[in-house]
């Protein structure tokens, strides 16, 4: 497994992508943190530690209001605006 970070921008800001990659991946897995927490959490962290073993690249996306520092979430719209930039 190799780990690489990304900076997205979005029309929320910025946003950081971890990447998990997978040597043969066959699919890619984008997972994103809760209100109160990180990428850092620990359901998100064993799961980015399992499954590239698997063939699953695995995406921990740190939303923009969490890259730029704030403790409190964005409005719901916000969250669905950064994450439809991040998905082709």
């Amino acid at each position: 497994m190799t780990l690489r970070t990304q900076s997205v921008p979005t029309p929320a800001g910025e946003a950081r992508i971890t990447w998990h990659d997978a040597r043969a991946a066959r699919l890619v897995l984008a997972l994103g943190h809760g209100a109160g927490g990180g990428i850092e959490a620990r359901d998100l962290a064993a799961l980015a530690a399992r499954l590239p073993a698997l063939g699953v690249t695995v995406a921990l996306v740190e939303q923009p209001w969490r890259v730029a520092g704030k403790k409190v979430a964005a409005a719901p719209k916000v969250l669905d605006e950064g994450w439809r930039a991040l998905s082709p």
